[in-house]
């Protein structure tokens, strides 16, 4: 029954990482599509033209912060998982110690 409970500290640390990457990729996404602007000329000098043209900055805004909003989810799951597989860790030798203690005074060792 135990076996079904079993957790693999090595892959939730990979999960940990490679949301921390994730949230870094996203992060330099963000800085480079915040970097790069359309000129004021760009959608040509009708009256049209500034609408679409803010419009489109209104889109890089909203993207920039979406962007910037998963980069921090991703940054709180990856912190989330490395401090769960600390705490299974921390348990699983706290509950170690424990049943060699017990082991021990079993033998009249202690």
């Amino acid at each position: 029954m135990a076996e079904q409970f079993a957790v693999t500290h090595g892959a939730l640390t990979k999960f940990s990482k490679t949301e921390l990457e994730r949230a870094r990729q996203l992060r330099q996404i963000r800085k480079t599509l915040g970097a790069d602007s359309p000129s004021e000329t760009a959608f040509g000098s009708l009256p049209e033209s500034e609408e679409t043209g803010q419009d489109y900055r209104e889109r890089v805004e909203e993207t920039l912060t979406n962007l910037g909003f998963a980069a921090e989810q991703r940054d709180w799951i990856g912190e989330f998982i490395e401090r769960t597989a600390r705490s299974y860790q921390e348990t699983e030798d706290h509950t170690s110690g424990e049943i060699r203690t017990i082991e021990a005074q079993a033998r009249g060792t202690i």
